[in-house]
């Protein structure tokens, strides 16, 4: 990957070496009904989650930054980057009790984006949401029973971040009219057979106006479930700013 590609993509979590003391994960493993059990269990133990349901919905959160690398990579860098599961590791900090993740990509390949870009478009969007996310979504919910809605929404939340952030920075003002397009695309416009057997696109209903809540300064897209991510122990109960109102959704 080209240096400058890397540099901007380094803010999203993708990386370009491994160290040993790393915490090292295969992604395929995640999509494997052998592995991913134990999977859970170690996810689990290094966030201090108290059941699967919570560690399932910390994994969807961390993984929409696959996602957020691959959207970056087509609405700025106009690049599809093709990558096998098999050639992609989670790279965890020992000492993160939060588990974030970075992303290593061992293989892969950049294309540019064709002349078509319509076309283009819908068939990376689909390679993300169809090819990766809808296959793990499922994944988690066979071996957990954990809520599909809000794991989409864990994802959704990262794309609403990734777009809002880059349309509000001067740096990207010459791209802008391409990032609310494609923006609209992806939330709004998109076919749902590009997110899986879907008969709606299923990031759509979490779009809402953002509002301002107490002790924010800036407003905030209210979350329309909990992703449960104040039982984890480092959390000790702390609610994130986004959660829903009168949010009491239980962990089992």
């Amino acid at each position: 990957m080209q240096s400058r590609s890397m540099t901007e993509l380094s803010k999203y979590r993708l990386i370009n070496e491994l160290k040993q003391q790393d915490f090292i994960l295969e992604l395929k493993d995640f999509f494997n009904k052998e592995h991913l059990p134990d999977i859970l269990v170690r996810i689990g133990q290094k966030l201090g989650a108290p059941t699967n349901k919570v560690t399932a919905s910390m994994i969807a959160k961390r993984m929409a930054f696959f996602g957020v690398i691959h959207l970056y990579a087509m609405s700025v860098l106009n690049q599809r980057f093709i990558v096998k599961i098999d050639d992609i590791k989670l790279v965890g900090r020992a000492e993160d009790r939060l588990w974030l993740p970075d992303f290593y990509f061992e293989h892969y390949f950049a294309e540019d984006a064709l002349n078509d870009r319509v076309k283009w478009r819908e068939e990376v969007i689909q390679n993300i949401f169809s090819g990766f996310f809808h296959p793990m979504i499922e994944a988690l919910r066979r071996e957990t029973r954990f809520s599909k809605l809000v794991m989409w929404e864990n994802i959704a939340i990262y794309i609403f971040w990734l777009y809002d952030s880059l349309m509000k920075d001067n740096e990207y003002k010459w791209i802008h009219h391409q990032l609310e397009d494609d923006y609209r695309f992806i939330v709004h416009e998109a076919s749902p057979e590009l997110f899986g057997p879907y008969k709606h696109n299923p990031l759509t209903r979490f779009d809402s106006e953002k509002v301002i809540r107490e002790n924010l300064v800036e407003p905030v897209r209210v979350r329309k479930t909990c992703c449960l991510a104040n039982l984890l122990e480092e959390k000790n109960g702390k609610r994130c700013s986004t959660c829903p109102n009168g949010c009491n959704m239980p962990p089992f």
